[in-house]
């Protein structure tokens, strides 16, 4: 690619590569454990370059403490890296997922009562087949990871996440999205916005059934 070194390069497909795994993109900490940089600071040079370069947007958080989750491939490295053809910008199978408003309390059988409207989308865009549903977003809890009001969140049902992960999780009786964490005695939901306090949940009053599913893609529409 001109004008990119190659720990630049290795970085985009780096990128590209958990783009088409997950559907999620990986944190500075992830890129930086993959890559051997040991500061995120490193990465986040690496990432401004990118970014100045035409490879990457940011869409959402910015500022020093912001996750590659924010940013956005770009048309320009899609093309690089030979991925247009399997990017929701290509031709692939179109698959149907269904969008619901919130989530009954406990359930991880979406109930056809909750479903709102459905979309139809390549199949590259929805890791996990069938196993996925979409909510929509209405919050600003999230927007430092780019999730923003208006969104639809692709979520694939599970029953566990891993710390750190992106999840949706029932809180009394109502479904949030935080990122997930352990610590000690208590379970801790916390936003992507400065501006909200984390949610703390004692650990022995949340069950494996509060977790709802783990965030893996999300899908925005521009008008």
């Amino acid at each position: 690619m001109d004008g990119l070194s190659r720990r630049q390069r290795e970085i985009l497909e780096y990128i590209f590569s958990r783009m088409q795994e997950d559907g999620v993109l990986p944190s500075y900490r992830e890129i930086g454990d993959a890559m051997g940089i040991r500061s995120t600071n490193g990465v986040s040079d690496h990432v401004k370059a990118l970014t100045r370069k035409g490879y990457l947007s940011r869409v959402g958080g910015s500022g020093k403490g912001a996750l590659a989750r924010s940013l956005r491939l770009t048309d320009k490295a899609l093309l690089e890296l030979g991925g247009l053809e399997q990017s929701p910008f290509g031709e692939g199978e179109i698959v149907e997922v269904g969008v619901y408003g919130r989530v009954a309390a406990g359930a991880l059988a979406l109930s056809e009562e909750y479903r709102e409207d459905t979309l139809r989308v390549d199949s590259c865009m929805v890791p996990g087949g069938s196993k996925v549903f979409a909510l929509r977003v209405y919050g600003e809890s999230m927007v430092g990871d780019g999730i923003l009001p208006g969104d639809f969140l692709f979520v694939q049902k599970r029953r566990t996440v891993s710390d750190g992960e992106i999840a949706v999780v029932m809180v009394d009786g109502e479904s949030t999205v935080k990122r997930f964490f352990r610590e000690g005695d208590q379970i801790r939901l916390q936003p992507a916005n400065d501006a909200m306090d984390p949610i703390y949940v004692a650990a022995h009053e949340f069950r494996d059934v509060n977790v709802i599913g783990r965030v893996v893609g999300v899908y925005r529409r521009v008008h």
